[in-house]
């Protein structure tokens, strides 16, 4: 048998009054080593390297008392050795009360190092005395919670404690004198045997294996047995056995096993969640998973959608019979919902809540979803759901719902990036960004404006579209800009790949665009628009000295008719009379039609958006039609100044009538445009039912003064055609449906 000491010292923060060179100076068969932790020292004297403890009473997060009482609770044999320099008589009391081996107390008489060595030396040779220390801490192994057994050397039980025959459910009198075999089956006896002989023939005192206790009543209790010799001067006497049920910590590793074996495929569903498109596959996976792993009976995930709760996967095999949508605020699931909580009822017939869609189910788990809906899960038997379940749901509702945000960000994120690609790609201005002067955005119409394809636009200044005379202009408003003392908008020409020269309105704003500072532009072509002012500028010019001419002329014989009027009614002359005054009116009518046309006929207010149908009719009603009928077809609204459009209608109606006679009928028509396969609006036609008009006249028709009519002032189709130039339509004629005349307004 060995006779040095191995002594394990736990002292981190120098309590002991000594160091482990002391000891081992001071007492040469001592072997010391240093601990680091509590859980060191325990699996230490596990292994069974330690003979001795030693330990000061001041440590990091307990005292030597408490920390004695778990050595001593798990290894009562394994001297504990309690020395201390900030000890009290308390401290001594309550050392010798939970039964540490020796204190070395504060006030020591003899040398520290002395003292301590000789407490290890006596209280280490007292351990090697198993039987005379099991009688004297008797007691004690009454009262552990590990059952205590002694053998001799033929296997034959010497002695129990009372933990032993409460565990095995025999008296102590059917035990004591009974082989060990009565407990243990024969697989454990032998490695039992081997275990004793190996530490007969090497160093160790203790042993220990896992073993089966068989109780009376034929139940198996799974045990972690130490075995350790009895010995008497170097003799060989027996072995002392301690047996402690594992029962539960198995219970526990095996649930603890099975937990993480569920929480490592929750984690592995999240990963499949990642790779979901809708909705609908992280609902049905929710489910699948909740069956699977959870293995819950029955359970489905709802979504809210417009303040409901609305059924979106439900468990295999399981119908759908009163699972409908409900409020977000109603029942358990609508609590759970509004609360963000899990709720977990045993029985929800006791609970006096809704009774669930399926009414064999008892128990009720139901847990929030995010603010995406809420998952709910059903037993048929009571209690059926615990905390464990309620935490491993939560885990696997945090990836659904993670994965539904994602997926409704995502979505959103295309519909936003869509709709903008959309706006922009189709906008009649041309949109782009520059930075540096560079672009790096254009949009399509861009390059319809410029000329230039898209890559090379890219690979361009700014400046280089704009017309050399712009330049120096544009750049001060650029650096007043910068400064807040321009408005973004300003007008600017540009020139084209082919050397054309536009003109454009500009708006420039500055924006953050993939996390730099640029430059977003507009650019709307006012070329037309700008010709076409021009055009009309002139046009008014020689319009206005037109009618100053026209109405001169006109006034003068109108003078003479009045005259020859006064004279005529001076001598009773009635024939004269009634020439007079009809040469007064047609002179009149010619008068207004010409004043018409030069203060209104190519002048428009703002425009609307008019119902088409509203105009005609109105205009119908103003104009002497006699005998004539209106046809409407489906017209729909045009942007246009009402009052002018009102105007245009009557002038062709009175044309109408004048040329076709007054018991015609004008059909007001829809043109589409039926190019790209759909119907959309393209313009309005006023057709007769007449003689028509002959190709070669179709031109003049719109000159001033061009009519056929006896009466007519030839100025009506020409204001007509002011009218429709002045909104920026176009005005064509071609022959009827039935015959007559057709006039086509197109807007463009």
């Amino acid at each position: 048998m060995k006779t040095d000491i191995r002594v394990l010292y736990f002292d981190p923060l120098a309590d002991t009054g000594v160091v482990p060179a002391d000891l081992e100076r001071d007492a040469p068969a001592l072997t010391v080593r240093t601990a680091d932790d509590e859980q060191e020292i325990l699996d230490e004297i596990e292994s069974g390297a330690v003979d001795c403890v030693v330990s000061g009473n001041v440590l990091p997060n307990r005292d030597g008392i408490t920390l004695s009482e778990r050595v001593l609770g798990q290894h009562p044999t394994v001297p504990f050795i309690l020395s201390t320099t900030s000890g009290t008589e308390r401290i001594a009391s309550k050392a010798v009360e939970v039964g540490v081996s020796g204190y070395v107390p504060t006030e020591t008489e003899e040398e520290r190092p002395t003292a301590v060595t000789t407490t290890i030396t006596r209280a280490t040779t007292d351990a090697r005395r198993p039987r005379e220390r099991f009688n004297h801490y008797q007691s004690i192994v009454q009262a552990m919670g590990d059952g205590v057994y002694t053998l001799d050397t033929e296997g034959i039980v010497t002695a129990v404690n009372d933990t032993l025959t409460e565990m095995s459910r025999y008296d102590r009198d059917e035990l004591v004198g009974e082989h060990i075999s009565l407990l243990l089956d024969g697989v454990d006896v032998s490695r039992g045997d081997r275990l004793i002989k190996n530490l007969l023939q090497g160093d160790e005192d203790v042993g220990k294996l896992r073993a089966e206790l068989r109780t009376a009543d034929g139940q198996g209790i799974p045990c972690e047995a130490r075995i350790g010799l009895l010995t008497h001067r170097d003799e060989f006497r027996g072995t002392v056995g301690v047996l402690r049920s594992i029962a539960e910590h198995e219970r526990i590793k095996a649930a603890l096993r099975e937990q993480k074996g569920k929480i490592e495929e929750l984690h592995e569903i999240a990963s499949e969640m990642k790779a979901c498109k809708t909705p609908a596959e992280i609902c049905d996976l929710t489910v699948d998973a909740a069956e699977s792993i959870l293995q819950f009976d029955i359970c489905g995930v709802d979504i809210v959608e417009d303040g409901y709760f609305i059924p979106k996967a439900i468990s295999t095999g399981m119908t759908d019979d009163g699972y409908t949508k409900l409020r977000i605020d109603q029942g358990v699931a609508g609590l759970s919902y509004q609360s963000n909580e899990t709720i977990v009822l045993d029985d929800v017939r006791e609970e006096g809540v809704s009774a669930p869609a399926q009414a064999e189910y008892r128990s009720l788990l139901s847990s929030p979803i995010g603010e995406e809906g809420v998952f709910q899960a059903g037993s048929r038997e009571v209690g059926a759901f615990d905390s464990d379940d309620a935490e491993l749901a939560e885990l696997l509702l945090s990836h659904t719902t993670e994965a539904l945000q994602r997926i409704r960000s995502q979505t959103a994120l295309r519909e936003s990036e869509e709709k903008y690609r959309t706006l922009v790609e189709q906008s009649h201005d041309a949109i782009y960004i520059y930075r540096d002067d560079q672009f790096v955005f254009v949009n399509q119409r861009v390059c319809e404006l410029s000329g230039y394809d898209r890559d090379e636009l890219l690979e361009m200044s700014i400046w280089e579209l704009l017309h050399p005379e712009e330049r120096d202009r544009i750049m001060h408003i650029v650096a007043e800009r910068s400064r807040g003392n321009y408005p973004p908008h300003y007008e600017a020409r540009i020139v084209t790949k082919n050397d054309g020269i536009r003109h454009a309105e500009f708006n420039v704003r500055e924006i953050t665009y993939e996390g730099e500072t640029t430059q977003l532009g507009s650019a709307r072509d006012v070329t037309e628009r700008k010709q076409r002012k021009q055009e009309l500028k002139r046009q008014n010019e020689r319009l206005e000295e037109f009618v100053s001419v026209v109405s001169h002329d006109l006034r003068n014989p109108l003078n003479v008719a009045q005259g020859h009027l006064e004279l005529a009614r001076e001598r009773g002359d009635d024939v004269h009379f009634e020439k007079s005054r009809g040469v007064l009116d047609r002179m009149g009518s010619l008068i207004d039609d010409l004043l018409t046309l030069a203060r209104q006929g190519l002048v428009v207010s703002d425009t609307e958006s008019v119902d088409l149908e509203t105009v005609v009719r109105r205009a119908w009603a103003n104009v002497d039609t006699g005998e004539s009928t209106l046809l409407v077809d489906a017209l729909g609204d045009v942007d246009a100044d009402r009052g002018r459009l009102q105007e245009l209608f009557e002038n062709l109606f009175q044309n109408a009538v004048e040329h076709a006679g007054r018991s015609t009928t004008v059909r007001v028509g829809r043109i589409d445009d039926d190019s790209d396969g759909s119907t959309e609006f393209a313009g309005f036609n006023v057709e007769d039912d007449g003689t028509g008009i002959p190709p070669t006249e179709r031109t003049a028709v719109f000159e001033h003064g061009h009519t056929t009519a006896d009466d007519g002032s030839g100025l009506g189709l020409s204001i007509v055609k002011g009218i429709v130039e002045a909104h920026g339509w176009s005005i064509s004629v071609c022959d009827g449906d039935d015959g007559g005349v057709c006039f086509q307004i197109r807007p463009e």
